[in-house]
């Protein structure tokens, strides 16, 4: 109906009123007339029946012919079917048509006396003449039934007469309104199209006629408009080309100006360059004369005038490094070194540079070094040192409690080439997003207040985004307020293949040592470094753990102690616990932010060892190496599961070291196969991936065989060795999977730990 033309909608509503009057007036005249057939109906064959029912009572009881020959008569009759004549004193039954349609049992005659049947109707009437008899009549409904169709046709064909005589008038009024409303359509389509010219003549009347003036005065408009806007485009690209002649004049004034800018730019580059080189100089030399004048005898105020003279000197002296390390950048001056450099040593020195400051807050430094972060690599160590130093130094001055910590962690490894992720943690206020969007532009702090305590140039953050990127590195930050921040950045940098790789000493590999550190991750980086003397390491969390162990005599089997002392320990005599820990006879490193007063503790024991925090690996080791040496504790290392080595690996926790080497357990169902089919298809990128996997899997259990035989397939995989020399590898390490998964058959209860 949504679609429908207008004038098949006129057609619609024209036809409508016509149908429903034929409907109600020839319905009324169709009832009528079929009450009419049935009383008529009715009442003549009543008629029939009574007549013939007296002329057969006046006919002689013995006249059987004249009574046959009556009913035959009958039979002539409009819609009668049969007849019967039924005499009551036995005498045959006399009946003309066929036979009487049976009528239902129960049967009562209606008001006018028939009996009905299924498609007929039955009068009987009684004969009291000289022999009493009785008359059945049927009569048959047929030609009621026709006479009803005959109706109903006349009805629909008076209601076909009406519509089709009101259509007339429609159809001719629906044309001439819908013939000028098409014209109008086809001069508006023309109009949409652009033709303008054209004249709208459509001879229509009244509201239409005025809808056809609106249209040619519209098109007439619409002319008018087109030509104005001809006239002004055509001003509009006359403007255009002016203005076009005057752009291209400034910008070629633009382009001197910014000449004119880079060039007094370079200029003021390179004279803060020369002057901070001038600067320093002099500053230099008050720096050599304040420390040779702080060894002369002074009085005490001369010392801390002295001090301060110093202090001042230094806080300008970076300064001016920093602007000269700027005013290079801008002036793209700055260069990186490609030499040899030791990442371990470079983080721990810069956390012993920074250790008195540490100290002086309270603050706790740790270094975390992960044992896949390469040692030897190629890179400008300078310039790592001077970001390393920025970010930590920033770290230590924005915290007032808590740690600093320090982590490095290979990011990506792509053979020769190694990208190193470095992060630095602190535990101070946090910074909300809004200040870390400019946090690394120059000369921009994020804390006002800490700039007016601790001084700067702002120029700290936006040097280091400088140097990261230069050496092909990202930089950023991650902090909530109130959580503290972390600061990252990431290094690409190259193995040097000429740097040999360092060795634990022989005479501490398989040595037994506890580590006994309260602060969590000075704890895990302590771990870490005596990780890479192959040690089996022993934790304790903290003092008040530590106590309880001296008096349970556990500490018995260790070969040597590492003891973190914390700043303050409330509740516990520091000096007595050492006493007490020296007097068990077993070698002590003491690490600590007082290494002066602590010796003076223990210098009666010449088996402990004092040293100041933060721990550095190369100072690590080699007090480790001149520890009295450790009995050789690498009998175990021919078992397929060693408990004590999986109970230390995963920190003491048994239901943890049960859980990693159920998962080990459940990678092997598919990893043995996997590394055989990787060899057979001699798919070597397949294989090492698979074997790294399972490395790195087994690093977490107390499995050293099947460690062992995958650190030694892995070794040959990336150093290119042949194939034949990868067989007898590969079938070593499927053995062993096979060796732990049967000792997992045979003892699975006796190797759950918890």
């Amino acid at each position: 109906m949504v679609n429908q033309s207008l004038r098949s909608r006129l057609m619609f509503m024209a036809a409508l009123p016509a149908l429903l009057a034929a409907l109600v007036i020839g319905g009324y005249s169709m009832v009528n007339r079929i009450v009419d057939v049935r009383e008529t109906n009715a009442q003549r064959q009543q008629l029939v029946t009574d007549s013939y029912a007296a002329q057969l009572e006046t006919l002689p009881h013995n006249s059987q012919r004249k009574q046959q020959n009556l009913l035959r008569q009958l039979l002539e009759e409009q819609d009668v079917r049969a007849a019967t004549l039924v005499f009551n004193d036995g005498r045959p039954t006399l009946h003309a048509g066929p036979r009487l349609r049976p009528a239902p049992d129960g049967a009562a005659p209606d008001a006018q006396g028939r009996v009905t049947t299924d498609t007929s109707w039955q009068l009987d009437r009684d004969l009291s003449g000289v022999l009493p008899a009785q008359l059945t009549v049927e009569f048959s409904q047929q030609g009621q039934y026709l006479s009803t169709l005959e109706n109903l046709l006349t009805l629909f064909l008076v209601m076909l007469a009406l519509i089709m005589i009101a259509m007339v008038p429609a159809l001719r009024f629906s044309r001439q309104l819908t013939q000028p409303i098409s014209d109008m359509v086809s001069a508006v389509q023309r109009i949409r199209d652009g033709d303008l010219s054209m004249a709208i003549h459509t001879q229509a009347k009244g509201e239409l006629s005025e809808l056809e003036t609106a249209l040619r005065q519209m098109v007439a408009a619409l002319a008018d408009a087109q030509t104005e806007l001809q006239q002004n485009v055509d001003q509009a690209t006359q403007d255009l080309r002016e203005t076009l002649e005057t752009i291209e004049i400034q910008n070629i004034e633009l382009d001197m100006a910014r000449k004119e800018a880079l060039k007094a730019s370079h200029i003021k580059s390179e004279f803060l360059a020369n002057m901070s080189h001038e600067i320093r100089t002099p500053l230099n030399g008050i720096l050599g004369f304040t420390k040779l004048l702080d060894r002369s005898p002074m009085t005490p105020r001369q010392e801390d005038y002295l001090s301060t003279i110093h202090k001042s000197a230094e806080s300008l002296l970076a300064i001016i490094n920093d602007v000269l390390d700027f005013s290079k950048i801008e002036a793209g001056k700055l260069s990186l070194d490609h030499t040899p450099l030791n990442l371990h040593d470079l983080i721990e020195d810069v956390q012993t540079l920074l250790a008195p400051m540490a100290q002086e807050r309270g603050l706790e430094q740790a270094a975390i070094i992960y044992s896949d972060v390469p040692v030897a690599l190629l890179g400008d160590p300078l310039r790592i040192r001077q970001v390393l130093t920025n970010l930590v130094s920033n770290a230590i001055k924005f915290t007032d409690q808590g740690s600093v910590v320090v982590r490095a962690m290979l990011e990506e490894d792509r053979g020769a080439e190694a990208i190193i992720k470095i992060t630095v943690t602190d535990t101070g206020p946090g910074l909300n997003p809004e200040a870390q969007k400019d946090l690394f532009s120059a000369f921009t702090q994020a804390d006002q207040s800490a700039r007016r305590q601790e001084g700067g140039t702002g120029l700290g953050l936006a040097i280091s985004k400088r140097l990261v990127e230069g050496m092909g590195g990202e930089i950023g930050i991650d902090s909530r307020e109130g959580r503290g921040s972390t600061f990252w950045f990431t290094l690409r940098t190259e193995r040097d293949p000429k740097q040999p790789p360092q060795q634990p000493p022989h005479a501490l590999v398989g040595c037994t040592a506890t580590l006994i550190e309260s602060d969590e991750y000075g704890r895990l980086g302590l771990y870490h470094m005596l990780s890479h003397l192959q040690l089996r390491i022993h934790e304790q969390h903290n003092l008040n753990d530590l106590m309880a162990t001296l008096d349970q005599g556990a500490l018995s089997h260790s070969d040597f102690l590492v003891v973190g002392l914390p700043s303050q320990a409330p509740g516990i005599d520091l000096q007595q616990l050492l006493d007490d820990l020296a007097a068990l006879g077993t070698p002590i490193l003491v690490l600590c932010n007082n290494p002066e007063s602590v010796s003076h503790w223990l210098e009666d024991y010449p088996h402990c060892q004092v040293q100041g925090k933060p721990a550095t690996r190369q100072r690590l080791h080699s007090t480790a190496d001149d520890l009295p040496q450790a009995p050789d504790s690498n009998a175990n290392s021919d078992q397929v599961f060693d408990p004590e080595l999986a109970r230390r690996r995963a920190g003491g926790r048994d239901h943890l070291a049960d859980e990693m080497l159920k998962m080990l357990l459940d990678s092997l169902e598919t990893d043995r196969p996997a590394i055989s089919a990787a060899f057979d298809r001699n798919d070597n990128d397949d294989l090492l991936e698979r074997v790294h996997k399972l490395h790195g899997a087994t690093r977490y259990c107390g499995t050293p065989r099947l460690e062992q035989s995958a650190r030694q397939l892995e070794e040959a995989l990336k150093t290119g060795s042949d194939r034949a020399s990868l067989g007898p590898r590969v079938s070593a390490l499927c053995d062993e999977i096979c060796a732990l998964e049967q000792l997992w058959q045979d003892q699975g209860d006796v190797m759950t730990l918890g």
